[in-house]
């Protein structure tokens, strides 16, 4: 999905989904330091889950992420399993806000940080990549 947002693939490009649809133990891992379409994704926060969890830390590195005009990947526990979403936004009280694919809808969350805080933490990916100009 980042890489249809940064216009590095096309629309209709599926390869990375299709290769990863019956994956069961898919993990950000899988894509540290790998760079496709000249954008290198790293994994960050990659830490048991637990109350020790720094979530201030995860927190203010999303914002800077954001800031930085970036998308975060995250994975999030929803339902009986866990679905990859893109934060894109913060809202005005603080919550971070996410959109992902099921199917061919796109479904929205708006509270992002009260559901990673429920999980006790979780890893992201964040990226590089040179802009076109």
């Amino acid at each position: 999905m980042v890489l249809k947002l940064l216009g590095r693939v096309p629309t209709d490009y599926y390869e990375l989904q299709e290769a990863w649809k019956n994956k069961t133990d898919g993990n950000f891992r899988d894509f540290d330091n790998r760079t496709i379409a000249g954008v290198t994704f790293h994994q960050r926060f990659s830490l048991p889950r637990n109350r020790e969890f720094p979530l201030s830390q995860l927190f203010d590195a999303i914002r800077k992420e954001l800031q930085a005009g970036r998308y975060v990947i995250v994975g999030l526990a929803i339902g009986d399993g866990w679905h990859n979403w893109v934060i894109y936004d913060e809202s005005l009280d603080g919550e971070f806000i996410a959109v992902t694919k099921l199917g061919k809808e796109t479904a929205e969350l708006r509270q992002v940080k009260k559901l990673i805080r429920a999980m006790e933490g979780t890893d992201i990916g964040v990226y590089e990549y040179m802009r076109h100009e």
